[in-house]
């Protein structure tokens, strides 16, 4: 197996630098290790030049997001593998070694393979991913039963500093989604659900960084999925479909109540598309309304339910 790490960055200069120490320390093969630098102005492609030299393949862009200078890494990477690894995080030093005993004990039908994850930043959170999703491994190597319904629940064992994923596979899916500047990384792991299967190695190998961060933008998230073949006409598309619905229901009440009623009617005209009349959504508005009144303002059915 040859195997290219990437690691996209944008004005991180000490973190890169750190992060790519973790990348030259892993004790399994790595073939190539390409740093793409996403439009930095804090000096980051001199430092790695003058830190790493040959050793890290660097690749400069104007700024374009993480999506773009992932792409990027993927397109110049000339191995079979990818592994991503984001500038403010590190690999453990066996993280590569241990991926690739789990693929040699599963074979060639399991396209990616990730690991459990230390959480960084953020005192809240659980200590690791696996324990954030209550994913128990019973072994050290194991198999991701239904990863499509774990990426849709949000409860997928894995992000994308612990993913090491066919190059082929990626590039079919076309990449990161670039206009989606978050929650990029869970589309494309849902659409990787629909045509690989899913290893793991159950150690947590992966340091991340996890301070708050933004909200997810739900809505393009969900409208994309619809459009998808492996969706339409299955039994996750009237899921997905509610999802939509509850989150356009949970936009128009929030815009009423500003009183930006133009933005409340697109909304709405959104919701029509869903196949809602004029009439069953003032209903289901005033429904929502006595719920919140009767039970208070913290058990409203506006909030998307994660439940299958």
């Amino acid at each position: 197996m040859s195997i290219s790490a990437i690691i996209p960055a944008y004005n991180r200069r000490s973190h890169l630098i750190r992060a790519v120490e973790s990348v030259l320390a892993q004790t399994g093969h790595l073939d190539e290790v390409i740093v793409v630098d996403d439009g930095s102005t804090d000096g980051t492609a001199e430092a790695v030049r003058a830190q790493f030299g040959s050793s890290v393949k660097l690749f400069t862009q104007k700024n374009a997001g993480a999506s773009a200078a992932r792409n990027r890494g993927v397109r110049e990477a000339r191995s079979e593998w990818v592994a991503f690894l984001d500038s403010d995080d590190v690999w453990l030093p066996t993280k590569i070694e241990r991926q690739l005993e789990a693929l040699d004990m599963f074979g060639l039908e399991f396209g990616v393979c990730f690991t459990d994850n230390l959480h960084d930043g953020c005192p809240d959170m659980p200590s690791s991913r696996f324990k954030e999703v209550s994913f128990t491994p019973s072994a050290p190597f194991g198999v991701l039963d239904d990863p499509v319904r774990c990426t849709m629940t949000g409860t997928q064992p894995f992000q994308t500093s612990s993913l090491l994923a066919k190059r082929a596979l990626i590039q079919e899916l076309g990449g990161f989604d670039e206009s989606m500047a978050i929650g990029e990384d869970t589309d494309l792991f849902f659409r990787l659900s629909f045509k690989t299967k899913f290893c793991y190695a159950a150690e947590p190998l992966v340091r991340m960084d996890r301070a708050p961060s933004r909200p997810v933008p739900l809505e393009r998230r969900f409208a994309k999925w619809l459009t998808m073949p492996e969706v339409i006409g299955t039994e996750f598309e009237p899921i997905i479909r509610e999802w939509l619905r509850r989150l356009y229901y949970s936009s128009v009440e929030a815009k009423l109540h500003d009183f930006r009623f133009a933005p409340a009617l697109n909304r709405m005209s959104r919701l029509r598309a869903l196949g809602d009349t004029y009439p069953s959504i003032a209903r289901t508005l005033f429904s929502r309304k006595i719920h919140k009144a009767v039970r208070g303002p913290n058990s409203s059915p506006q909030s998307i339910g994660w439940e299958l």
